[in-house]
């Protein structure tokens, strides 16, 4: 009976602590969902032909990247060296204008647009998105790609592949089939002799942990034509569920509140 009272009083603390650092918590991160980007816009001009170029960023600042951190004192995580780095320009290029987007739709003026935003914000998980698009003057048609960079918000340690899903040769050939059947083109594969690339998924900015689950995303003409944007596909929670650790799943997707919940159920 003191065995099993023990036990019941256990589970209540769990409960009680649980439950008021579940309440803190959720006010940290919804102020976390405010985290702002810095913007940046600026025109130069070479007085070369097709000089003109436009150039356009949004980011997330180190100091706003910090607050996804939980250990804000551990200042050396990739969330943080990840930051983008402008670069520098002759300012004896620099045009004044009042222009406040680089969509000039202009064949003689270059584009340069760069996006950063915050795509997924768990409570131990956060995804950031990276969007690019590239316009040369003079060129047909411009060109786009986004990438997505997943990080543990603990001290902000960029995870790969390996440590989200492990060595599962048999999750790698599931998403690998996906790939092949719903997204890649035989044809463009094979006339180009780029087959190696359709295993780019495993690589850093090709996965994200979202909402729905894991987005899988490749860049233009990698393994279809350009007419196909960039292919993508989401693979589904329920089917994660199977292939993740369960530490790992639910570090990924659940909250606090219902990881005690699940332990509880357990207990």
């Amino acid at each position: 009976m003191k065995r099993k009272m023990l036990s019941y009083i256990t589970v209540a603390f769990m409960i009680a602590m649980g439950t008021n650092a579940y309440a803190d918590y959720t006010v940290d991160t919804a102020k976390t969902y405010r985290v702002g980007t810095k913007k940046l816009l600026r025109f130069t001009d070479t007085k070369e032909e097709d000089g003109k170029a436009c150039e356009a960023y949004s980011y997330i600042t180190p100091s706003q990247r910090l607050q996804l951190i939980r250990h804000r004192e551990f200042m050396l995580g990739d969330i943080l060296s990840d930051t983008l780095s402008v670069p520098p320009v002759d300012e004896t290029y620099l045009v004044e204008t009042n222009l406040t987007e680089c969509r000039m739709e202009d064949v003689h003026v270059s584009e340069y647009n760069y996006e950063e935003s915050l795509e997924y914000l768990g409570e131990n998980i956060a995804t950031i998105e990276v969007s690019q698009y590239q316009y040369g003057a003079g060129a047909a048609h411009g060109n786009g790609n986004n990438s997505h960079y997943v990080y543990d918000r603990d001290y902000g340690m960029r995870l790969d592949w390996e440590e989200l899903f492990g060595h599962s040769m048999a999750f790698d050939l599931y998403v690998l089939k996906r790939v092949v059947k719903e997204i890649a083109d035989e044809g463009f594969l094979s006339h180009f002799k780029v087959t190696e690339q359709l295993l780019n998924f495993r690589q850093p900015g090709y996965f994200a942990i979202t909402d729905e689950g894991l987005l899988i995303q490749y860049g233009k003409y990698e393994i279809a034509p350009g007419s196909s944007g960039l292919p993508s596909f989401v693979v589904p929670k329920k089917v994660l569920k199977k292939y993740m650790e369960r530490e790992m799943y639910e570090k990924c997707f659940l909250n606090r509140q219902q990881m005690l919940s699940r332990a509880m159920h357990d207990f």
